[in-house]
């Protein structure tokens, strides 16, 4: 008899959730009893929210499929199931991204009113269709490559899908650091140093000034965030497109600084005289059901 295909399920929990009805924060609460439009907002989105994840746990139900929940910031291993469904939005799909190896996901947008979630190619009302044709195969899969992190010549288990983000743990501080390109290499100062996947290339590092580029493409890009440019200050490394093998590496500077990797949830701590080296991944790249190369929602 044939082995049923096994789902996770990776939700998220919404603002609503973990500050009023988990925390009880007591100034949200207040704001709430006084009906302040913002939080009575953050409580439609929760119902929402509710809403769509029911429909998703109704749909596995229905079509016998056997799944397992788990909160996004406590994932298991997932290479014992055969596919990856994040409910919610990017932030959901890139948390649930770092779990996976090769197991397909298929990404659903929990509330497209409010989330763009541009990694997520279904929503509930599509969710039934291309969740039965992912577990039959039959779902366009889109490779995403990944960057691979290394310091201090160690390489690092954490992986970036979105981008990495070097600054300085304080926002209001320059950050400064030695960038090397190549055979290239300068100091600089700036508010830090994006580096992005082409599937990241639409995101943070597109409103820095860098470029947009088809997500599929072995590619990835660096760009300082408002580079300092003063008197004693001349500079050619501004930003552009790598291939490999090239590599960024970033020396930092200064006695306190981190890299983010893919939003706030991963954060490497950097040390006076670390060294940061970033390629393009050759391993494993992500396989994202139901999107175009571009990234955007097959039409199935």
């Amino acid at each position: 008899m044939a082995r049923k295909p096994r789902v996770l399920v990776v939700y998220k929990k919404d603002a609503y959730q973990q500050y009023l009805q988990e925390q009880r924060d007591e100034h949200l609460l207040r704001l709430l009893q006084q009906r302040h439009p913002d939080v009575l907002d953050m409580q439609q989105a929760h119902l929402v929210h509710e809403e769509s994840m029911e429909a998703i746990l109704q749909t596995l139900r229905r079509l016998d499929v056997p799944f397992d929940l788990a909160y996004r910031a406590d994932l298991p291993v997932s290479s014992q199931y055969d596919l990856v469904v994040s409910v919610g939005g990017d932030g959901t799909f890139l948390q649930a991204a770092r779990s996976v190896i090769r197991t397909p996901l298929l990404g659903v947008n929990a509330d497209p009113s409010r989330s763009e979630a541009v990694f997520c190619a279904a929503n509930r009302h599509t969710f039934d269709t291309l969740c039965r044709r992912a577990l039959e195969g039959r779902l366009p899969v889109l490779l995403l490559h990944r960057l691979d992190l290394g310091l201090n010549g160690r390489r690092l288990p954490q992986r970036a899908l979105n981008d990495v983000l070097i600054v300085h743990e304080d926002p209001a501080t320059m950050s400064r650091y030695r960038l090397r390109i190549g055979a290239r290499q300068e100091a600089q100062k700036s508010s830090g140093l994006w580096v992005a996947t082409s599937a990241g290339s639409s995101s943070a590092v597109w409103a820095a000034g860098g470029k947009k580029r088809p997500w599929g493409v072995r590619e990835f890009q660096y760009r300082p965030r408002e580079l300092y440019r003063g008197r004693l200050s001349r500079h050619a490394l501004t930003g552009g497109l790598l291939r490999p093998p090239t590599r960024v590496q970033v020396t930092w500077l200064m006695r306190r600084g981190c890299a983010f990797v893919d939003g706030p949830h991963v954060k490497i701590p950097l040390r006076f005289a670390d060294q940061l080296d970033i390629r393009l991944s050759s391993r494993d790249p992500l396989r994202v059901l139901g999107l175009a190369l571009g990234g955007t929602p097959k039409k199935h």
